[in-house]
């Protein structure tokens, strides 16, 4: 299915001297679609998007077929396009679908936050614990399904990496030429499925059942986010907290990450890297506190966005 490509321009405004005045613009990226059309769009505010379809036509119409073709190209027709008069369309009108809906790779890393080794009682990894997920996991800010394959479904806030070129046999300081942005995800984990009973301790049941992969609307490109490594992030389930900690717990960096995996399998545009999550998991709680019928789920990152879901 094509999707719908949205630059999202915010403005951050100061509780101050800066109200209701530019102080800082964000350009993010989402999918949407519009009675029945799919476009690509320009998000101009929070209330307001352009048809970027509309004003340069050759480009693909979801995210992964644009970073393919050119990521440069991407940007430079959206800035284009926040300059020009085109029709501004409300956003309350479209209907947001995840930023990425075919990716070709979903890529996990576990045990990367200190304060989640600590919680699960294990030391430092002193490699990358690497699993995937299919692509069918793939889902918005929407109802979710609890599946009835599990009685142990936990949550995952974590930081995404959007892939924007290909890489292979990176090194570390060139590794962040090849990211394009960040979003935010539920790392949705059934966790009676991981255990030497079930599916041999793999993770790839426990990981990739359907809707198992929640992403936040927007990808936030990589030059707006000042240090990805020093923000903040959390969970609340029904309003109480649960997770919350922040990126320089990060056991292994982004750069690390993508050096190491682009050594086994070439990183392609549009795939994703799942870095990890902090301590706070349902499964850490005595008693456990797994998700449950009716649990609303809310993860927030500092400067990228808030991803909820209902489970029913």
């Amino acid at each position: 299915m094509r999707a719908v490509l949205l630059f999202k321009l915010t403005s951050l405004l100061s509780d101050s001297s800066c109200a209701y005045s530019v102080c800082r613009r964000k350009m993010h990226i989402l999918q949407f679609s519009q009675a029945g059309r799919h476009s690509i769009g320009v998000r101009v505010d929070d209330t307001n998007i352009i048809n970027l379809n509309d004003f340069s036509p050759d480009l693909p119409t979801d995210v992964c077929s644009a970073l393919c073709l050119d990521h440069k190209k991407l940007l430079t027709e959206a800035a284009r396009c926040l300059q020009s008069t085109s029709s501004r369309i409300s956003v309350d009108d479209v209907t947001l679908h995840p930023p990425i809906t075919n990716p070709g790779k979903i890529i996990g890393i576990g045990l990367n936050y200190k304060d989640h080794c600590e919680e699960v009682g294990k030391p430092l990894p002193t490699e990358p614990l690497v699993f995937s997920k299919f692509s069918s996991c793939v889902t918005g800010s929407r109802e979710i399904q609890i599946p009835s394959a599990t009685k142990e479904l936990d949550y995952e806030c974590e930081l995404v990496v959007v892939i924007s070129k290909e890489a292979r046999n990176v090194k570390e300081a060139d590794a962040m030429e090849h990211v394009f942005g960040y979003t935010v995800a539920n790392d949705l984990t059934a966790r009676d499925m991981v255990s030497a009973t079930k599916n041999g301790g793999q993770f790839l049941l426990a990981k990739s059942m359907d809707n198992f992969c929640p992403l936040f609307s927007d990808i936030v490109t990589k030059d707006e986010v000042e240090d990805v490594h020093n923000l903040n992030i959390s969970t609340k389930v029904n309003g109480e907290v649960r997770q919350k900690s922040n990126t320089d717990q990060l056991v292994f960096r982004i750069p690390q990450l993508i050096s190491y995996l682009s050594g086994f399998f070439t990183l392609s545009p549009g795939d994703i890297i799942l870095t990890g999550t902090p301590g706070g998991t349902g499964k850490g709680f005595n008693p456990p506190k797994y998700i449950q019928s009716g649990d609303t789920v809310t993860i927030e990152l500092q400067n990228i966005g808030t991803l909820t879901n209902t489970f029913l």
